[in-house]
């Protein structure tokens, strides 16, 4: 599905700062350290220039500033990122909406950037992640208005950037990356558009989604976290729907951070799925667990009784069938289902016992469903019995006396 201007919600933005300090949390809870990547490994992309060049040497077939950024130069950076910066007020506060860039700026910025692209494997890992950075601050200004009318032309080579970002020898880089393009993805330019151009838009969205999905599996939960955070906040359930994986995440933070992002998304994170995090081993894991379900309308009296049915011990999850079937307050068909699959056989029978006291079709349903492929062989017995029994107990047929059929 296209990320095109009908995604466009209004989303909230996370400072770079405040997601890598989420993503150094996680990383510092980690189990284990990175695997198989390294800071000075060559990840390629974006254009690299000839094999040859010196890290801030110029490269040739580029000019001026453009020329020192494809050889790796540190300073001329810093130049680049400093001239599409938003501009300081007077008492040192960074506005909170950036100014529009202008034609001149972007001009100059598509410049740097095509030595960017093609030095981007030159410069050290402080570096890249500064180049990633920039790369988000000249999309915050070219979704102001008014855009510069050159601006579609930033698309293809920011696209190149951020996706050797999303795979980047460095951690901080890849998160990064990531914090951009959770930005990303509700962005649109401070301009009215063409329908080609929204196309452009959309294509350029897809074509990073795939790079951003690929991170869940990172070796660092301090990516995983990140790109949890950035599918978040992706408006299409079924493109953001990858990240719900990380829920038995064995990082405490990635989990929590995945509850947080997904709390609103019913759907994609549904109760019967954060339930059993009520008893994470982490207490933060279990709280905001907990935080969700009563945002979503879950009392505290329900809470206590979703802990019964989700209990790690068998016998405590079987007790509360007698509780669920008292309960006026509560659909208890919903909660028999769900214990008539739970794994423990005996609780199965109880559950199977109370369906059979029921006359609704979803109980009959699920007894049909028991009788016909539970892995217990008396269980199913069981429920061919019960099902037996219920069409028994059917009221018969109305009788035909006194009635004949006849032909006109």
């Amino acid at each position: 599905m296209a990320l095109g201007r009908g995604a466009r919600l209004g989303l909230g933005i996370f400072g770079v700062a405040g997601l890598l300090a989420a993503g150094v949390l996680a990383l510092v809870m980690a189990p284990g350290g990175p695997a198989g990547r390294g800071d000075d490994a060559d990840v390629g992309g974006a254009g690299a220039a000839s094999a040859g060049a010196q890290e801030g040497r110029p490269v040739p077939g580029f000019s001026g500033r453009a020329a020192l950024l494809a050889g790796g130069d540190a300073e001329a950076l810093a130049g680049a990122s400093a001239e599409v910066a938003p501009a300081v007020e007077a008492d040192g506060e960074v506005p909170a909406a950036p100014a529009s860039l202008s034609d001149a700026e972007l001009a100059t910025w598509l410049d740097d950037l095509a030595g960017i692209g093609a030095g981007f494997s030159r410069f050290g890992p402080v570096d890249r992640a500064r180049v990633i950075a920039t790369v988000g601050t000249v999309l915050d200004r070219l979704a102001v208005e008014p855009a510069p009318a050159r601006w579609i032309e930033t698309l293809s080579p920011s696209a190149e950037v951020l996706t050797v970002g999303l795979a980047d020898a460095s951690p901080a880089v890849r998160a990064g990356a990531a914090e951009v393009l959770g930005r990303a993805w509700d962005w649109q330019p401070g301009c009215s558009t063409w329908p080609d151009a929204d196309r452009a838009v959309a294509s350029w969205k897809n074509r990073l989604h795939t790079p951003m999905v690929a991170l869940l599996d990172d070796p660092e939960p301090g990516v995983r976290l990140s790109a949890v955070l950035a599918l978040g906040r992706l408006p299409i359930d079924a493109m953001a729907q990858p990240a719900t994986a990380l829920l038995d995440d064995p990082v405490p933070a990635v989990r929590v951070q995945l509850l947080n992002s997904f709390a609103h998304r019913r759907d994609l994170m549904t109760d019967e799925a954060i339930l059993p995090l009520l008893f994470d081993p982490e207490s933060a894991v279990a709280l905001a667990a907990q935080i969700v379900l009563r945002a979503r309308g879950l009392d505290d009296d329900q809470i206590s009784l979703a802990k019964l049915l989700f209990h790690p011990r068998a016998e405590i999850r079987a007790s509360a069938i007698a509780m669920v079937e008292a309960r006026e307050d509560i659909d208890p068909i919903v909660w028999l289902l769900r214990l008539s699959r739970d794994e423990d056989e005996a609780v199965r029978s109880q559950a199977l016992d109370a369906l059979s006291r029921r006359t609704s079709p979803d109980a009959r349903r699920r007894l049909a469903e028991m009788a016909d492929s539970d892995p217990s062989e008396s269980i199913r017995d069981a429920a061919r019995r019960a099902l037996d029994e219920l069409t028994a107990d059917l009221p018969p047929l109305p009788s035909s006396s006194g009635t004949s059929i006849r032909a006109n």
